[in-house]
């Protein structure tokens, strides 16, 4: 699987992704009722979250996979979005701009100098979408409802 965050790419030959899971929940919040089973308050749409596992070899190929891994690690402290992009037989996935919340890597089977020779990592990225498109579809939800507050004296 082709991918690229940013200036990171996911190739085969330095440090491919073989699992993207992808989710996304709605926001609601349940608004009590005396008398009646609560009505669900609609507050918009929640954040994507995708879950990038891979496996990687460092000293297979070109061996870069590990100063990839130090720079996503340095990525996800950084808190920057970056694009994320997926490239398959069907074409080319553009999702939009996403910040890494975390990364967890198992480094085993060490050789005598304490190298890795297998790593297995997963990265989780929330969407961090300020397009236009989401602002306008949040204004449109918003847009029925009155904020201002009227006394009466």
């Amino acid at each position: 699987m082709l991918m690229a965050w940013g200036s990171y790419r996911f190739t085969v030959p330095n440090y491919s992704v073989e699992t993207l899971r992808r989710s996304i929940e709605a926001r609601v919040e349940p608004q009590n009722i005396i008398g009646a089973a609560p009505s669900l308050h609609r507050l918009g749409p929640g954040n994507e979250k995708l879950t990038l596992s891979s496996t990687f070899h460092p000293r297979h190929l070109n061996g870069r996979g590990l100063e990839q891994l130090a720079g996503v690690r340095q990525a996800v402290n950084a808190l920057v979005p970056l694009p994320l992009v997926h490239i398959n037989g069907a074409g080319m996935n553009i999702f939009g701009n996403w910040i890494a919340t975390s990364v967890e890597d198992e480094q085993t089977v060490l050789d005598n100098a304490g190298t890795p020779q297998m790593v297995t990592v997963t990265m989780n990225l929330t969407r961090d979408d300020t397009s236009a498109a989401r602002s306008m579809a949040i204004s449109a939800v918003l847009g029925g409802i009155n904020f201002s507050v009227r006394l009466g004296f």
